[in-house]
């Protein structure tokens, strides 16, 4: 279902920058360092202005479910919202045009949850991860918050809420960062940001845990200890399910 931070794995020259990406780096240097299944780029770019991250993402074909994914004019506004309360990339610009939006942001000093440096350090990683999310739901205001959850309303059948929160809605490994000690620093891809059941981020940031991209395996013991609530295996079953066939 994530269409945000798939890795690029491709060789370096193999995709052409596009021109506004180019515009907006200046003299910076440019790496690709992400490619999503929907054809948007994510640039790091360096230079006299530090370090930034440039989003591209072009909107040719994709449906109106998959633009509200991928719409980096709405998350530079959730980004925006959620960074009075929160750890999250500062909006340098935003746009679109030509069929493509774009969204700049200030780096943040720290490492992905997804780096292989934490291959071998799972369990204070998942501990990491947990803490952050507990931060993130307790931070953000629902009564305040201007946006719904993308999968509120998605099926029939969605549980009703055990509690509701503002959701960061792709809670993936990749979408958490880290400081240089393991423990958690900021979140990033906030384009499904919205009010929803907690579940709806719980079950899904445990699921990433396991995939064998990531750590191979899961630490729901342990993540549900540390964010310090008991399993819901019914809503966990669901959102998982929910997440596998979008």
């Amino acid at each position: 279902m994530s269409h945000e931070r798939v890795e690029a794995g491709v060789p370096a020259g193999a995709i052409a920058i596009p021109d506004k990406v180019l515009d907006l780096a200046g003299t910076d240097s440019v790496e690709m360092v992400w490619r999503n299944e929907l054809g948007g780029l994510t640039y790091r770019c360096h230079g006299e202005r530090g370090t930034r991250y440039i989003k591209w993402q072009p909107s040719a074909g994709l449906s109106q479910a998959e633009w509200a994914d991928v719409n980096l004019v709405m998350e530079s506004e959730k980004l925006r919202w959620a960074g009075q309360f929160v750890a999250v990339p500062r909006v340098v610009d935003c746009g679109k045009a030509d069929g493509a939006a774009w969204l700049v942001t200030e780096a943040i000093d720290a490492i992905p949850a997804v780096d292989p440096r934490w291959r071998d350090n799972a369990e204070a990683v998942v501990r990491a991860i947990a803490t952050g999310l507990r931060r993130f739901h307790d931070a953000l205001p629902v009564h305040s918050c201007p946006y719904r959850g993308t999968w509120i309303g998605a099926s029939k059948r969605v549980p009703e809420p055990e509690r509701l929160v503002v959701c960061h809605g792709d809670p993936c490994v990749p979408n958490v960062l880290l400081n240089s000690k393991g423990g958690f620093s900021a979140h990033v891809d906030l384009s499904r940001l919205g009010v929803a059941d907690r579940w709806a981020d719980l079950a899904i940031a445990t699921y990433s845990i396991s995939w064998e991209v990531n750590f191979g395996r899961s630490y729901d013991e342990l993540f549900f200890s540390t964010y310090g609530i008991e399993p819901d295996m019914t809503r966990i079953q669901f959102y998982r399910e929910l997440w596998d066939r979008d």
